[in-house]
């Protein structure tokens, strides 16, 4: 029965203009999404490698007073200077402190560095904005 149902809807299909159902509509989409996607993450996976400053937030400890302790992490070809805007956040996601870090050039590719972010409020996170070389 299910054969006769088939034989039916491509019949009814051709009647009205549209070809019979395939799979290689599915075959083509399918291999059109793998290509993109392996170019979209080649790109990222090439960017990634050539970029000489990578810098992230790594760990930051419960407000002392009136600062946001924070350690960032930043991966550098040697010798690259930047500096680094970073943010206190509250529980609202408003800025309540800023601070514009100085990373210094120097022989080290990866290390790892402490910043307190003067506070204006109740931070409770820290975000990084912006790293930019100072070459």
């Amino acid at each position: 029965m299910p054969d006769n149902q088939a034989e039916n809807s491509d019949h009814l299909a051709e009647r009205y203009g549209r070809r019979p159902s395939s799979d290689r509509g599915v075959t083509i989409a399918v291999t059109a999404a793998v290509i993109v996607l392996t170019v979209v993450v080649g790109w990222f996976a090439f960017r990634s490698v050539d970029d000489p400053l990578r810098v992230a937030v790594h760990s930051w400890d419960e407000p002392q007073g009136a600062a946001l302790t924070t350690t960032i992490e930043i991966d550098r070809d040697p010798g690259v200077a930047a500096t680094c805007d970073l943010v206190a956040l509250d529980e609202r996601m408003i800025v309540v402190g800023q601070l514009e870090l100085e990373i210094p050039a120097g022989p080290e590719d990866h290390f790892r560095m402490s910043a307190d972010i003067p506070l204006k409020g109740d931070g409770i996170a820290p975000e990084l904005r912006e790293c930019r070389i100072t070459n």
